[in-house]
């Protein structure tokens, strides 16, 4: 008896030794590969390491989806590569799996995983992803042909009845998807090119024609309360009927409350983008830093600082959207758009005291001839970028230096010993009133003024310009103001501009007029302009301009 004991002994000895053995050797072998025995849809990959198991399933991945697999419907048939309908082996995510066999943290589970896998109880199949959209577009575009999806119910604009038609329901009949992904995840799991039968199922409506009742009410609301108006500080554009039907869409919405879908109302988010950015050519401005550089009493360069403005596409139409949608429907829409400061401003440029803007004038020269066209911008830039001292007076035909051909200016009419002649420097009073309405803007003190013989269609409002001509009349004014002033000339169009940039004072100047005092049938007529300035809402000074204008018919053309 003791004798088997002793035997038995013996033999589990033997055998726990060997099973050391047996562990010792897959350890060993196992060592930083994957396990002996797994494989990957009959794919060995024991013995090899990461690496390398992953280079062989990245091989046998190309072979496979290099093949075209076979789609078939009644007499209709497609090749075509599992991936190009979105499915993907993730390759390393699958050798990740496979790695992790026999390496968990309990020891003997890791001997079983390993002893399980040496027997080839371990064949994995691979792990691939599935890029929806590109399915869904790739079988759409396949199967345009065969399938013909269903139609939910909508509504479309009549507009000879003004108002919403139902555009009816229809089923369909369609490739039925799901079955496809199933049929395709198995060929994949044993890298098989084995063809695939389509199958056709119903495709029903989500929204059936008694579905569109609160959509249409709503469209209706929407419409009714039209226009609605997109605001921007001073500016406002107009958003009415036909705007608003082309920006509505139907879509199937999910029934509140309910496991349906009903017709929804939405408003197109792309077509309302569209027209915000057109809106955004007339309101987007860079950031513009000040630039100033002077020699001899001059601006050589100068550059305004400029705020920037962005309109936030995103936020405003969110904004939009949700005004139009709500209940009652909001009109009024703000525009949402982001400011940046000047990192540079006017008076971070210069010593001269020259930090804002202080007064403009203009005047609009439209319809006027190619030479007084030539001769305005020809004696308006003259001026550009002339610093004047404080106390200093301005002389327009001092500073213009003539107005010769020698000087660039071309005939024109003036009004000369009460007729029109055609001389050089003609169109010249339209730089000399646009500057005299900027000075009196600016609430300058003005020395020197004299009103046109008669009123000049170029210079309206009448009351409010100013002739010269060399050596006299004139047009004087003195820097009144505490710093150096600055001269800006602007030509957009046919709009002339002086800017006055100067110190920000607090003063601040009103207008009054030109008012008409008397106006006569054969187009004489006299007028009066205030010109009042204030300083801590205090008048410290006032000046009175009266104009008294002849009848256009007494200067003839010469």
């Amino acid at each position: 008896m003791k004798r088997i004991h002793r035997q038995i002994t013996i033999i589990g000895l033997i055998i726990f030794i060997c099973l050391i053995y047996l562990v010792l050797a897959l350890q060993i072998a196992n060592n930083q590969k994957i396990a002996w025995g797994v494989k990957i849809a009959n794919a060995r990959l024991a013995e090899r390491d990461v690496s390398t198991a992953e280079d062989i399933l990245k091989e046998k991945r190309q072979t496979f989806t290099n093949q075209n697999t076979t789609l078939t419907y009644q007499d209709d048939s497609w090749l075509v590569r599992i991936s190009d309908l979105g499915l993907e082996l993730d390759h390393q995510t699958t050798i990740y799996s496979a790695y992790q066999i026999g390496r968990k943290s309990n020891v003997l589970t890791n001997f079983k995983e390993q002893l399980f896998a040496l027997f080839g109880n371990y064949n994995l199949q691979p792990i691939y992803k599935i890029d929806q959209d590109k399915f869904q577009k790739q079988t759409t575009e396949l199967f345009k042909n065969i399938e013909k999806p269903a139609q939910n119910a909508s509504l479309v604009f009549n507009e000879e009845l003004d108002d919403f038609s139902l555009q009816h329901s229809t089923k369909g009949l369609i490739i039925n998807r799901q079955q496809l992904l199933t049929d395709l995840s198995e060929r994949i799991e044993v890298f098989s090119n084995q063809p695939i039968v389509l199958q056709i199922i119903i495709d029903k409506p989500s929204v059936e024609n008694n579905e569109v009742d609160k959509a249409k009410q709503k469209a209706q609301q929407i419409l009714n309360n039209q226009p609605y108006q997109l605001i921007f500080e001073s500016e406002n554009w107009t958003i009415d009927q036909k705007q608003l039907i082309d920006w509505l869409k139907f879509d199937p919405i999910k029934e509140e409350n309910y496991d349906n879908f009903i017709l929804g109302l939405v408003l197109d988010k792309d077509k309302i983008e569209k027209y915000l950015k057109n809106i955004a050519l007339s309101i987007d401005q860079p950031t513009i830093n000040a630039q100033l550089q002077t020699q001899n009493n001059r601006a050589v360069v100068f550059v305004p600082e400029q705020e920037g403005f962005e309109i936030k596409i995103n936020e405003t139409i969110n904004q939009l959207t949700e005004n139009i949608l709500s209940e009652p429907p909001i009109k009024k829409t703000t525009i949402i758009a982001s400011k940046a400061l000047p990192k540079i401003i006017l008076k971070q440029t210069n010593k001269l005291g020259i930090n804002s803007l202080i007064g403009q004038g203009t005047s609009n020269f439209a319809g006027s001839p190619n030479n007084r066209i030539h001769n305005i911008k020809t004696g308006s830039s003259k001026f550009n970028g002339l610093i004047l001292n404080p106390d200093e007076e301005f002389s327009f035909n001092n500073l213009l230096g003539g107005s010769g051909p020698e000087q660039g200016f071309l005939p024109e009419l003036v009004i000369k010993k009460n007729k029109l002649v055609p001389e050089y420097g003609g169109g010249l009073c339209q730089v000399s009133t646009t500057f005299f309405r900027s000075a009196v803007n600016s609430g300058l003190k003005i020395t020197q003024r004299t009103a046109h013989a008669f009123p000049v269609v170029y210079y309206n409002p009448q009351g409010f310009d100013a002739t010269v001509y060399e050596p006299r009349p004139d047009l004087r004014f003195i820097n009144n103001t505490s710093a150096h002033l600055l001269i800006e000339t602007v030509v957009k169009g046919t709009r002339l501009t002086f800017n006055f940039y100067g110190t920000d004072d607090g003063q601040k100047v009103k207008i009054k007029g030109p008012y008409i005092l008397e106006k006569n049938e054969d187009g004489s007529m006299k007028t009066v302009l205030t010109q009042e300035v204030y300083r801590n809402e205090e008048l410290i000074e006032k000046q009175t301009f009266y104009s008294n204008y002849q009848s256009p018919d007494l200067f003839p053309i010469e």
